[in-house]
């Protein structure tokens, strides 16, 4: 498959659902926001905070009735601490699928760097401690997370208790 701006190929990016063009750094992906894996539903208006990852606009949107700000190119989503908890916890009491098996950390996520959002500092990246083995990024001093793509589908159908 090719990317749809350059025509250079895509690479699937791994234990995700989705695909990068490494020439262009345009993402791809199969599923519409809408249905994507981890719930983000629209709510049809702009953030004045910009994606740390693509730098336009994030989007307002909600995952299990919380808010949360999204970018609508790569999809990441920037929450509170307080919502990103209230969303897992929502979300893994009542996953009903099979529980999908947890890809080892990919030790190169631990190397990038991305400011925040919310106040520009640089953000932590460390292991999520709980389950899904997803490497995330916080800002302690907003208490914010910015999540990737797909990790908190990762999180949501970890094995383990529920």
């Amino acid at each position: 498959m090719n990317c749809e701006n350059c025509g250079a190929p895509l690479t699937p990016i791994k234990g995700r659902d989705y695909c990068c063009c490494t020439y262009c750094a345009s993402f791809h992906f199969p599923t519409p926001l809408a249905g994507s894996a981890d719930g983000v539903k629209p709510l049809g208006a702009s953030a004045e905070l910009a994606c740390p990852i693509c730098r336009i606009h994030l989007a307002i949107g909600s995952i299990e009735g919380r808010r949360v700000q999204y970018c609508e190119r790569c999809r990441g989503v920037f929450t509170s601490s307080d919502n990103f908890a209230s969303i897992i916890g929502h979300k893994r009491s009542r996953w009903k699928g099979p529980s999908s098996d947890p890809e080892p950390i990919n030790r190169e996520e631990l190397d990038r760097t991305i400011p925040c959002p919310m106040c520009v500092a640089q953000m932590d990246v460390h292991p999520y401690y709980g389950p899904g083995g997803v490497v995330i990024d916080s800002c302690g001093k907003c208490r914010a997370v910015w999540l990737d793509h797909g990790e908190i589908a990762a999180i949501e159908s970890a094995p383990g208790r529920r």
